[in-house]
């Protein structure tokens, strides 16, 4: 059960979860969260914190493997999924969480931990269908909101993220050169693959992260050189920072 103090701090007595899987229990009396990714001693602390104020949360995963084996083994593990994006290669963690839920037929709402809300992280994780967003260095109870409003399936954007969107969508409006606002004729899986490549992603590595075939990153290769109007990598480099979708 929910402390009675942690309703007082954030406002969020979660709903009861109803279970349909054969042989388990009718009901699941808060919304349960997992924290995937990240450094161990910080993944154990946003743990232990969401623990202490009330949150009813599972063992914390390292990898994005161990998530896929948890839903696999036991559909009804989990409600939300805090992701905490770290190392340099944050965009293919997207990708992988969004072939492992298509994987094992879950549909859960994901809430983004990242160490600052960039350009490039902010537009991939909404793409990828990401409910909220929220740096690591924000107020606690940023978190405990997004993770409040992710599982009522709602958005959260913490407000540094909420304002670059507004900025970037005003750029566009106002017709501004140099607009930010990534192009809408590339494919979630042309995106995809542009981001792996700017990662320094082979084709074979792309294929094998994907699961999909080499010839078939290729043909995406060849549509996003001819999309972007590029005949380089590091045309496309430069592409993709202009236009939000990747950051440095």
């Amino acid at each position: 059960m929910v402390p009675s103090d942690t309703a007082t701090k954030t406002g969020w007595v979660p709903e009861p979860r109803v279970q349909g899987g054969p042989g388990r229990d009718e009901r699941r009396q808060t919304t349960r969260v997992i924290v995937v990714g990240g450094q161990r001693i910080i993944r154990h602390v946003i743990d232990a914190f969401l623990a202490g104020r009330g949150v009813d949360v599972g063992r914390p995963l390292a990898t994005e493997e161990e998530l896929a084996q948890l839903l696999q083994n036991d559909f009804d593990s989990c409600d939300v999924i805090v992701l905490i994006l770290s190392g340099a290669a944050p965009f293919g963690m997207f990708g992988r969480i969004h072939n492992i839920l298509a994987r094992t037929g879950r549909v859960l709402p994901l809430v983004v931990l990242s160490e600052q809300a960039n350009r490039g992280q902010v537009h991939t994780a909404l793409r990828m269908g990401a409910k909220a967003f929220v740096n690591l260095d924000a107020d606690p109870d940023e978190l405990i909101r997004a993770i409040k409003m992710a599982s009522i399936n709602r958005a959260y954007l913490a407000p540094d993220a909420a304002e670059l969107l507004v900025n970037d969508v005003s750029t566009a409006i106002d017709g501004g050169h140099g607009s930010h606002l990534p192009k809408s004729e590339l494919s979630r899986r042309e995106i995809e693959v542009v981001q792996l490549l700017c990662e320094g992603l082979s084709s074979k590595q792309i294929a094998r992260q994907l699961h999909i075939s080499p010839k078939t990153v290729e043909n995406h290769r060849y549509n996003t050189y001819r999309k972007c109007e590029v005949d380089s990598i590091a045309a496309l480099m430069r592409y993709a920072i202009q236009h939000g979708l990747i950051s440095i």
